[in-house]
């Protein structure tokens, strides 16, 4: 079991920063989704870019309740996805530190 985690701990991406304002989502099935944002620099005056960020369930329901400029740690997968003929990349969390 503990050889399975470190190989999930291992493929994860890790970012820091501070979340923009959480939307939180709650569907008919009981499902939740909460999405955010956070801006990464390099440098303190470089321009951000902006990590935007899905996550479902438990975890989202945790990130919809922290307010705007909150510190997070997330880990989690890059996916890409296609809407109105644009190709967007997703950050999917799927830890919180």
């Amino acid at each position: 079991m503990e050889e399975k985690f470190n190989e999930f701990e291992l493929k994860l991406k890790w970012f820091s920063g501070y979340i923009s304002e959480p939307n939180i989502q709650y569907f008919e099935k009981g499902s939740c989704k909460t999405t955010f944002s956070i801006p990464l620099k390099k440098q303190k005056d470089d321009d951000p870019v902006w990590l935007n960020c899905i996550c479902w369930g438990e975890l989202a329901e945790k990130i919809g309740e922290l307010k705007k400029g909150t510190l997070l740690t997330v880990g989690g997968y890059f996916s890409e996805r296609e809407y109105n003929d644009k190709k967007y990349l997703d950050f999917n969390v799927k830890v919180i530190a």
